[in-house]
């Protein structure tokens, strides 16, 4: 393969995890690799799969990789799923809100910005994990989205309806809304460095 074919190749994504950039070509084959299939051998670079053809008979199978993230962005959709559901439960013990669906009150409350930004952090997460959207900037939104669950649960905590508790549906929310936090800030600051 010419030298400037390979360039242009290496710029693309890996064809086995289209999540991460392509750091090398494949020798064997000419299929764009990122830093977890590349396998440096004899001074080529091959794939897995040429690997096998490159050492002989004795090559153990090579074993199915996991793109790196995969877990942390299965963390932030599941706790946005778990967010939202939070707000099909009780958000105080008597009065408004005691019901089914009670973050989502006819009066405008606290609990109802949480549930907006649990429904829209879902929403978000769902259209990223399409690949529609890329870039470090969506990370930081799905991260901003989950500081808003937090702090809509949080006051919907501190200040309850007029004459009323707060219940337990709340703090689902709020942890739910950490683990957003948690899993979806790292890759927005890898990103903006000019990470994966």
């Amino acid at each position: 393969m010419p030298a400037e074919e390979r360039r242009t190749r290496a710029a693309e994504r890996c064809t086995q995890h289209p999540g991460s950039p392509a750091v090398a070509v494949c020798d064997g084959c000419g299929r764009a690799l990122c830093l977890s299939c590349a396998v440096p051998v004899r001074g080529r670079v091959l794939g897995p799969e040429c690997l096998a053809e490159a050492l002989g008979e004795d090559t153990p199978a090579p074993e199915p990789t996991v793109p790196p993230g995969t877990l942390r962005r299965a963390a932030t959709g599941a706790a946005f799923a778990v967010a939202t559901a939070s707000t099909a439960l009780p958000w105080s013990r008597f009065g408004e809100g005691s019901g089914p669906f009670g973050a989502w009150g006819r009066n405008p409350r606290w609990s109802l910005l949480a549930s907006v930004s649990a429904v829209l952090g879902l929403i978000l997460w769902t259209a990223r994990r399409r690949r529609d959207l890329r870039g470090w900037g969506w990370d930081a939104a799905l991260a901003a989205l989950g500081l808003l669950v937090a702090i809509g649960a949080a006051l919907a905590l501190l200040h309850p309806p007029s004459f009323a508790r707060a219940g337990f549906a709340p703090w689902i929310a709020i942890a739910a809304a950490a683990v957003a936090i948690g899993a979806s800030l790292p890759f927005a600051a890898r990103r903006r460095r000019g990470g994966a």
